[in-house]
């Protein structure tokens, strides 16, 4: 029940996240106009709005003016449904996993953007930096609540790692950035991407945040080669590398260990 639940709540917010995706690019209220069909404006009956059922009962068509409608939302929703459920399945249902959820569904909702408008809105990058880098705090407050709490210095102690390595990490995208362009001449690391490595850094934590890094840069590797002279979106690729290694984290780390020792 507990994953059906996860489930749910992720199919919602991937519905909302679609919200995001569509309308923070071209600088609109996220609230208001309520929703509506960007074709005929008319606008939704709530049963139109139902993650992913209502748009295979439509058969991926607006319910007036039969216009198609992207698959990008159903594919949205569901992906963030499955975020939600399999960590669940990893934390349990808990602040933890809520919060985790949240930021992997602003990575997903930042790739989709990066994907369709080369663009990477900072509301929505620092917020999934603030969230975490806050996760421990987030998470003894509910340890709190639910008198759950470990000492309360296994909470200070994480809160200092999340700031250190999303310090580190962000300071050292910023150095390469640097270097690279003095190089090349030529800008190859942006801002969002520094944001994305210190979320990387604060989320997962070192070195495994560097593995992510190495994930990364080995899924653009194909793409890069393959758009030649256009420009490919890093922050997807920083995404799925944050994702791999946060389900795969204590694997990876063996292979790591196994590796350098």
């Amino acid at each position: 029940m507990a994953i059906l639940f996860a489930l749910l709540v992720g199919l919602a917010v991937g519905s909302f996240l679609n919200v995001l995706i569509v309308r923070i690019p071209k600088g609109e209220n996220i609230a208001f106009p309520a929703s509506h069909c960007p074709k005929c404006g008319n606008k939704l009956k709530w049963w139109h709005n139902i993650p992913l059922i209502s748009w295979i009962m439509l058969q991926g068509r607006c319910a007036y003016c039969e216009s198609p409608i992207s698959r990008i939302y159903p594919v949205v929703e569901l992906l963030t449904g499955l975020i939600f459920a399999l960590l669940a399945m990893k934390l349990g249902v808990g602040a933890e996993w809520f919060t985790v959820a949240l930021i992997f569904s602003l990575l997903l909702a930042l790739s989709v953007i990066d994907f369709e408008y080369y663009a990477v809105p900072d509301s929505l990058n620092f917020t999934a930096l603030g969230l975490a880098l806050l996760l421990p705090l987030i998470v003894w407050g509910w340890d709190f609540i639910t008198g759950n709490s470990n000492e309360l210095s296994f909470y200070k102690d994480e809160l200092i790692r999340t700031f250190k390595d999303g310090a580190i990490m962000g300071a050292s995208f910023f150095a390469l950035g640097f270097l690279v362009k003095k190089v090349v001449k030529k800008d190859a690391l942006g801002e969002a991407d520094i944001i994305i490595a210190a979320t990387m850094g604060a989320l997962l934590g070192l070195p495994l945040a560097l593995i992510a890094i190495y994930i990364a840069a080995i899924l653009a590797i194909v793409p890069a080669f393959a758009a030649k002279d256009h420009m490919v979106p890093f922050v997807p690729f920083l995404a799925a590398g944050t994702w791999i290694a946060y389900l795969f984290g204590d694997t990876l780390m063996r292979w790591w260990s196994a590796l350098y020792a």
